[in-house]
């Protein structure tokens, strides 16, 4: 009989259900039936100067808080993201100055090291003049 293996990875957790969706539309249901019930006892048609300002800015108003409630859940991550990119951003300007600094410095240790090199053929070519007649004569 064989033992089952391990699976590596762990069984994902339960999917969490969000509140928000059923508040509101359970908000929105009473809001309904609280509107429903206004009509039928005439209250709204009394107050019609009351009532036409809210249906004129209402949605917008509606609008604007939802706006508002996704910048205050989307922000503060987004602004953590922009952070951290930020500083990732400034390690690499800190190392690309840092490199170029080394390149630099290897650079200028090249040239000093050709012009040793130029000094040194130099001298060879002079000894070789020298070196020639005295290979001739012998």
């Amino acid at each position: 009989m064989t033992t089952p293996t391990p699976s590596p990875n762990p069984p994902a957790p339960p999917a969490r259900r969000s509140v928000l969706p059923a508040a509101g539309a359970a908000a929105g249901a009473s809001m309904i039936v609280l509107l429903v019930e206004l009509g039928r006892s005439g209250v709204l048609a009394q107050s019609k100067e009351l009532l036409a300002p809210m249906l004129g800015w209402g949605p917008g108003l509606f609008i604007l808080a939802g706006f508002l409630w996704l910048a205050h859940s989307y922000a503060p991550p987004l602004i953590e993201s922009q952070r951290s990119t930020a500083l990732a951003l400034q390690k690499l300007a800190d190392t690309v100055e840092h490199n170029q600094t080394s390149q630099h410095d290897l650079v200028l240790a090249m040239q000093v090291n050709s012009d040793k090199l130029e000094q040194v053929r130099a001298i060879v070519a002079e000894l070789q003049e020298e070196i020639r007649p005295l290979s001739r004569t012998t």
